[in-house]
């Protein structure tokens, strides 16, 4: 996979038409508020646009297949080129639809939100909710190029930079402290007047981080497995308030518990485990309402990392290492859900 960093929305466009020279039709996958934006509105005149719904309503079967109508009538085939321009939403689902359409054709993605820059985008997973479950069907498939312009994050709200921050503090927990330690150094950096120098280190670095894991393990078998942290029960958060809860949020509150049940197995100390927390408020983990922890537990039942019954979890061993768990006790789950 080619990274493009393009600093000039000219260069955006540029890098776009360059691939018209090795595809005959492109086809932008994005969403109204996407495309509306001073940044991507040139684009709607150019090129095949498809509308997808709002937030994670896009990642349906039923919006799939109207995708897939929508391409075979405008004559999308083998040397037609895909663009997923939007947040994880929809680089997942441009993903899907690239993977399967005529067995496959080619992609690129062009993340829109932070959480798409540093995370979402990079790494080759894709998926459809079904049935009000996350990511529940999938491929693993690798975008031809991933091209980012960090300009598209002047159009976010402080929420949705948030949601990317709890990504880039997953990478700093499981395998950099001393990116974590600039996040605690800069935290008015970046939940205040937002520093985007600042952020653009931080989105290389972890870039970086996944694109070393994802080539030791590109298909979740083995170390992979450590960029969930946090993520078995936010995924399990999104279903139960039926994604009323962004993502980002959800990761906040898995880390939460997460962090917490490493700190009473005792692999990080009272003074770590108190930074973090103090992170994770800041970055807005406040007490969750109406929360029924026996049904948000009944969502793990699909949880990909629920094997044979047994599900493997993954705790921290440091601020900066993570490692996995098997056959994990809901119990501790329970347990670790009585802080939210």
């Amino acid at each position: 996979m080619k990274i493009n960093l393009i600093n000039t929305s000219e260069e955006l466009y540029i890098k776009i038409d360059e691939y018209t020279n090795s595809y005959d039709q492109i086809f932008i996958i994005t969403q109204e508020n996407i495309i509306k934006t001073k940044i991507a509105n040139p684009l709607s005149s150019k090129y095949n646009i498809y509308l997808c719904k709002d937030a994670e309503e896009c990642k349906s079967l039923e919006e799939y297949q109207k995708i897939v109508k929508y391409l075979a009538n405008h004559k999308c085939n083998k040397n037609s080129l895909l663009v997923g321009l939007g947040g994880g939403t929809i680089t997942d689902l441009c993903g899907f639809v690239a993977s399967t359409y005529m067995r496959g054709i080619s992609f690129i993605n062009i993340p829109t939100t932070l959480l798409g820059m540093v995370d979402a985008s990079i790494g080759g997973k894709t998926a459809l909710n079904i049935g009000g479950k996350r990511n529940l069907i999938g491929t693993f498939r690798e975008p031809s190029g991933l091209i980012l312009y960090t300009q598209f994050l002047n159009s976010l709200s402080k929420k949705q930079l948030r949601d990317g921050y709890a990504e880039i503090l997953k990478y700093a927990l499981i395998m950099d402290k001393k990116l974590f330690q600039t996040i605690e150094n800069n935290i008015n950096s970046l939940i205040g007047n937002v520093d985007f120098d600042l952020i653009n280190r931080i989105i290389e670095i972890c870039i970086n981080h996944k694109i070393k894991i994802v080539a030791q393990d590109q298909y979740d078998q083995g170390i992979r497995n450590i960029l969930n942290f946090g993520h078995t029960i936010g995924h399990a958060l999104e279903s139960y308030y039926k994604f009323t809860l962004s993502h980002g949020q959800a990761i906040l509150y898995g880390m939460k518990v997460a962090s917490y049940l490493s700190l009473i197995k005792q692999n990080i100390s009272q003074e770590q485990y108190d930074k973090i927390v103090n992170i994770l408020n800041k970055f807005g983990t406040t007490s969750l309402l109406d929360l029924d922890i026996d049904k948000v537990l009944e969502f793990l039942d699909t949880d990909k990392k629920n094997i044979g019954g047994q599900l493997n979890y993954i705790l921290l061993n440091d601020i900066g290492s993570a490692y996995t768990e098997k056959n994990y006790s809901k119990d501790n789950l329970i347990k670790g859900m009585e802080i939210l």
